[in-house]
């Protein structure tokens, strides 16, 4: 899965086709001066037979009064030995090639608004319908069809993208309705099946239109979910950081919160979010918190889930650093933390979470004693960080530990305490405090027994066989197909991440636990009767595309309390 998968571009084809829906966008706002990669190059009117008005930068534009500032670009992708292999149509936004130009698409953000009735949905052909004749023609003239075309636009270029979808069946003899379209900030939407609508939740432009009608709910918070949109990726800014900032709505009309609407914004942070480790764990309507915090801000602000003028976020929450230094703060929920680059600093309020530092020296601050946790290292690079509440954060490329320990005047004051992660425990000063017991496997096949109540047991690679006759031991068969031995000890966790294979497990008990962090296709809210087959005395639960035997136990004898996901 992956929040902007579209039809059947998922996973890698999903990322490729929003990288080039993206670059089409920006090249649309500066023609001469983005550059283009991956073979795309403008196509001229003269290729096209086109006799309508041109740019001087080979821009489009409108052809019928009132909408001759509407501009689009039209762009090729070639192969090495010159062969056409895709076009892309990409409408530009408000403004952006003189005042004449932004005051006329302002004009037509307003009509779209306000009216006349269907302006919005016939806006395409109003504007380029000539044009796209021609493309239509050019394009069947080189051996392609409407699969072969994507089209692309950001703000009121983004209405455009949905007024050509909504008439693609009908017009330009139907070339059209197997095109791809992406949309990046656009008020209007389309239907499900035809276009992704891609936005920051509190971008104030970005579904701003109930369809293509102009309701009161567009002057304040309009989070109502659509089919076709993204619904939960905030533009943490600083105006949205910001309580002062925040005491007016969220609304067109509030200029503060335009900031979250640029198209540089987006690509900056939208960027992130496709080359993060967690890419594949998101879906449409996950939550996701992007950092694009001032240089300034960044060292005082928390960038957490704030819920700021919009509907209630369900699930689990990815939070995205930037490459300079971020604080980054989980919740009470299950949370996905990114640092990148720069040395950042990870807090969380409990549950079951993943939090990668990046590059950079990267702090996990417990805000509590470290007595009121176990910390186990796995011997390849990953800290196991257990609350007393029983949630578990997965961390990796974390250099310290900070926590509250008692100070004077009998633990009335509290000292932040500084532990560096060493490869024997948490060093603060001159007191080590090792790490809880463990056994580590490797990149094969390992047999480990626990030794000790408590234990954790580390298969990593591999096909493991990790045994236990005590109690409170936690099972992490890692990759390859595992078998997991409980005797008699109660209590015990079995923990799978990523791609964990296909394992087995003897003797789990009802007081157990399996805990499925960071497994794509299986996140909160995962319900498992949905996934439970019985072959014989044994029950197989399938989870994304792998699968947990459950060896000796019926499917009744699982409840949700005892199964995580996250």
């Amino acid at each position: 899965m992956g929040v902007f998968d579209y039809r059947n571009f998922k996973g890698e084809t999903g990322k490729v086709l929003y990288s080039d829906a993206l670059a089409l966008t920006l090249y649309a706002y500066a023609p001469t001066g983005q550059a283009l990669a991956s073979g795309w190059k403008p196509i001229s009117a003269g290729q096209l037979g086109y006799q309508g008005t041109v740019g001087p930068e080979g821009t489009f534009f409108g052809e019928q009064p009132g909408f001759t500032t509407a501009n689009v670009e039209v762009l090729g992708r070639y192969d090495d030995a010159g062969k056409l292999l895709s076009i892309g149509i990409a409408f530009r936004g408000t403004g952006g090639l003189g005042l004449g130009d932004t005051l006329g698409d302002i004009k037509n953000d307003l009509l779209a608004a306000f009216g006349p009735s269907g302006y919005a949905d016939d806006y395409s052909k109003n504007a380029f319908d000539q044009l796209f004749t021609r493309v239509a023609e050019f394009a069947r003239n080189q051996g392609l069809n409407g699969q072969d075309v994507l089209v692309s636009g950001h703000s009121l270029g983004g209405l455009g993208v949905n007024s050509l979808a909504q008439l693609s069946g009908e017009h330009w003899c139907g070339f059209y309705a197997d095109a791809q379209y992406v949309a990046f900030a656009s008020p209007t939407q389309s239907a499900a099946d035809k276009v992704l609508n891609i936005g920051y939740e509190n971008d104030p432009v970005f579904r701003v239109l109930d369809g293509t009608t102009f309701n009161a709910s567009s002057l304040g918070a309009h989070d109502k979910p659509q089919a076709s949109a993204t619904n939960n990726i905030v533009n943490f800014s600083d105006h949205y950081a910001s309580t002062l900032e925040n005491l007016l709505p969220q609304s067109i009309l509030n200029p503060l919160s335009w900031s979250a609407h640029s198209s540089a914004g987006y690509a900056d942070g939208l960027n992130r979010v496709v080359d993060s480790a967690f890419y594949d764990l998101t879906s449409r309507d996950s939550t996701l918190i992007v950092s694009t915090l001032s240089e300034g801000n960044r060292g005082s602000t928390w960038v957490e889930d704030l819920n700021r003028n919009a509907e209630p976020h369900k699930g689990s929450t990815f939070i995205f650093g930037t490459d300079g230094n971020d604080l980054l703060k989980g919740g009470r929920g299950n949370d996905f933390i990114e640092g990148r680059e720069g040395n950042d600093t990870f807090r969380d309020d409990g549950g079951y979470n993943i939090l990668l530092g990046g590059k950079g020296h990267n702090v996990f601050d417990l805000q509590q004693s470290l007595s009121k946790f176990s910390v186990v290292n796995d011997g390849e690079g990953s800290l196991y960080v257990r609350d007393a509440y029983g949630g578990i954060s997965m961390t990796r490329d974390i250099g310290a530990i900070t926590s509250k320990e008692p100070g004077f005047l009998w633990g009335l004051f509290s000292k932040e305490v500084t532990h560096s992660v060493t490869d024997q425990g948490l060093l603060a000063g001159n007191q080590l405090t090792p790490y809880n017991h463990s056994l580590n496997g490797d990149a094969y096949g390992n047999a480990l027994v626990a030794s000790v109540d408590g234990d954790w047991l580390f298969g990593h690679g591999g096909d493991d066989v990790l045994r236990s006759d005590k109690s409170d031991v936690t099972f992490v068969g890692g990759a390859g197909n595992d078998v997991m031995y409980s005797n008699g000890g109660g209590a015990n966790t079995f923990l799978f991440s990523g791609a964990f294979g296909f394992d087995a497990i003897h003797g789990y008990q009802g007081s157990d636990k399996l805990v499925f962090m960071g497994v794509a296709g299986a996140g909160q809210g995962y319900d498992y009767t949905q996934h439970l087959t019985q072959s014989g005395q044994d029950t197989l639960l399938s989870v994304g595309d792998y699968a947990v035997t459950l060896v000796g136990v019926a499917p009744d004898s699982l409840s949700a309390a005892g199964i995580v996901f996250a």
